[in-house]
């Protein structure tokens, strides 16, 4: 499987990977995130005719765009599960609850990747009849109610992350985390919660404007702040893990107080 292969050629400075060997857990949310993919292509209905086969190209750029999204969502899930390798009961109703929040996520995230990508690409090949198709899927006041749905799922995915990686530094003494390894699950709940809060602010924004056609573009600008929050928060992580991991290197064993 692409879990184990990866895992097995996988390494990470400073952090050991308890979970190399997938369980039945990973296999299960593995599937999960395949039936995920699946619903995204069979949710297009095959083409029967030289039209339908230009909708089918267009529709393959939304496509590969929630494609992508969801393999970074499995990639995230891929690494929690490789450094802790935890498998009990809480870690179960966790890692469901997560599983059921991203096959909600998967058609909301179609639609509205589908109305962002397909509405340039009309404008811009001039097919009118793509725009008119995509104008009778969704009215303009309606957007901002499109932006709570997906806002409300992509913070929930990252809010469940943010307490998978909050569990995770609860076992610290069980699981045996050295302090890189601390420092490093601390980031990994910040990132995530960073990740959730974005979205939240973006259905807040949706909701304080919901009677007005701005609703839909303020709500999805607030997307853009992701670029500059986490550029800051990742270079303000290195720093601090340099400092630690320098700090570390330099103590003396039996100085400790």
């Amino acid at each position: 499987m692409i879990r184990q292969s990866l895992a097995e050629n996988y390494t990470e400075t400073g952090f050991r990977l308890r979970g190399k060997e997938p369980g039945r857990l990973e296999n299960f949310s593995d599937a999960i995130f395949a039936l995920a993919i699946t619903l995204l292509l069979i949710s297009t209905s095959p083409p029967t005719n030289f039209i339908q086969v230009k909708r089918f190209v267009y529709d393959l750029l939304p496509f590969l765009a929630c494609i992508t999204l969801i393999m970074l969502i499995w990639y995230e899930h891929f690494m929690f599960f490789l450094r802790y390798g935890l498998r009990n009961r809480s870690m179960i109703a966790l890692n469901t609850l997560f599983l059921a929040i991203v096959l909600f996520y998967v058609y909301p995230l179609k639609f509205l990747t589908k109305i962002i990508i397909l509405f340039p690409a009309g404008y811009l090949m001039g097919d009118q009849q793509l725009l008119t198709e995509l104008k009778s899927m969704i009215r303009t006041e309606d957007m901002g109610q499109l932006m709570i749905i997906y806002g409300f799922g992509a913070a929930c995915v990252f809010l469940v992350l943010t307490q998978m990686y909050r569990y995770a530094l609860s076992k610290a003494t069980e699981l045996d985390l050295s302090e890189l390894e601390k420092f490093d699950t601390r980031t990994s709940i910040k990132t995530n919660f960073l990740m959730a809060i974005v979205p939240i602010v973006s259905v807040v924004l949706a909701l304080i404007f919901i009677k007005s056609w701005l609703a839909g573009p303020i709500a999805g600008f607030v997307y853009f702040l992701y670029t500059p929050i986490m550029f800051a928060h990742g270079r303000r992580a290195d720093k601090k893990r340099k400092e630690l991991a320098e700090l570390l290197k330099n103590e003396v064993p039996g100085t400790a107080s």
